[in-house]
């Protein structure tokens, strides 16, 4: 991050910490509409967590601007003891008060297909009924427990949590986490299952890393393997892996906070059984599928599928809270085939075991049975937008949404 970047997002805190704090007006004179935004925020432990990890980056400025600016945070309170108390460093802080891009993306803002939804005219692929009939058979569950996957969110990271490299043991080519030095908050706590899923989003640095077969080692932690990510990109892995489509065990979870908030505002990330070898659909960036089922209508990974939006969700005998959560998700957002796995349709979800979010919408245990969801009426889309949209490329430059947002 550059002195210029550092001085712009101190600035936009400082403000948000109240009137006591002299505002340097010529640092803050080219950022405007940024300001009231993070204003909105100032109530919470957000712009505290933040001012105390900014606060920590300037420590060494020798400038004139960045020595305003810590006096400034230090003024604030930034730094001192008992500035953080009472700020969690959990995993349950709610999508609202997670970063952002300002368009309602907390995460992977240039993701549309993580965020957009299924248009109502997208097109189905040539063979969505035979792909579809292929997942409408066998098991369908929700992975909390063993195979959930460990979130840390930007917002859990402060300037004190620990940071360390974390060493990958596959030997599948250079690491893609060399230099990299990874926040572990003392309190993450690893998934007990053999994949061992974690992924932990550092705002400092703008980078999700994402690890399969993670382990603690010493204060930190070691993997079998991973990736690292752009915090502010569109979720896709090009150089290591976390899962077997490349696309972000960050992105696509299912989350204990969404489940309790009866909404999950994005799509979704399953593991199948039939997934057909070689072919890769967008977003996924490569493929493991080996069709280890056999199934004659294999689906590729990368391919979206959705549940018939005019399902009466409502209306479906015995359905859970949860269920009901899950389904309308997949109505409005679909899923993306990303892994290899032993169930005909597992989704991912965040492994959270001092939550009872799950519980309370019934959806209890570590494999939890989604039986009463209609997956008979599943459909496979022609590509990630059914036709309605070009599919993006790997250029990751800027570009001005219609409605004034970046992606």
């Amino acid at each position: 991050m550059g002195v210029s970047t550092i001085a712009t997002v101190l600035t936009v805190v400082v403000v948000a910490v109240g009137p006591a704090v002299v505002r340097p007006a010529a640092v803050t004179a080219d950022v405007p509409g940024i300001v009231p935004a993070v204003v909105g925020t100032a109530a919470g432990c957000g712009w505290r967590q933040t001012a105390a990890e900014l606060q920590g980056v300037l420590a060494g400025a020798t400038d004139a601007a960045g020595v305003r600016l810590r006096e400034s945070l230090s003024a604030a309170g930034a730094g001192s003891g008992g500035f953080l108390d009472g700020c969690s460093t959990g995993g349950g802080r709610r999508a609202a008060d997670r970063p952002g891009d300002g368009c309602g993306r907390p995460f992977f803002p240039r993701a549309d297909w993580l965020w957009d939804p299924i248009p109502a005219g997208a097109a189905l692929d040539p063979e969505s009924a035979a792909m579809a009939a292929e997942l409408a058979s066998g098991d369908h569950i929700l992975n909390t427990g063993e195979f959930g996957v460990t979130l840390v969110d930007a917002g859990d990271i402060s300037a004190s949590t620990p940071r360390s490299t974390v060493a990958l043991s596959a030997d599948w080519g250079p690491d893609p986490l060399a230099g990299l030095t990874v926040p572990v908050p003392a309190s993450l706590r690893i998934p007990p299952g053999s994949d061992g899923h974690v992924a932990i989003a550092d705002a400092t640095t703008d980078t999700v890393v994402n690890l399969w077969v993670a382990r603690r080692s010493g204060d930190g932690l070691a993997a079998n393997w991973g990736a690292a990510t752009a915090l502010g990109g569109d979720g896709r892995e090009h150089d290591g892996s976390s899962t077997g489509a490349g696309i972000a065990r960050y992105a696509a979870v299912v989350r204990a906070e969404e489940i309790a908030d009866g909404h999950i505002p994005h799509a979704l990330f399953f593991s199948t059984n039939v997934v057909k070898p070689e072919e890769v659909r967008y977003p996924a960036t490569k493929t493991d599928g080996s069709n280890m089922n056999g199934a004659a209508s294999p689906i590729p990974e990368g391919a979206r599928v959705q549940l018939d939006p005019g399902i009466d969700v409502d209306a479906i005998a015995g359905i859970s809270p949860g269920e009901k959560t899950i389904a309308t998700a997949l109505q409005t957002y679909g899923a993306y085939v990303g892994d290899n796995g032993g169930a005909r349709m597992a989704f991912i979800a965040e492994y959270a075991p001092d939550s009872d979010a799950y519980e309370k919408a019934g959806l209890a245990g570590d494999f939890v049975a989604l039986g009463a969801i209609p997956w008979d009426r599943l459909r496979v889309l022609s590509d990630w937008s059914g036709g309605t949209a070009p599919t993006p490329g790997d250029d990751t430059s800027t570009t001005t949404r219609s409605n004034g947002c970046t992606r």
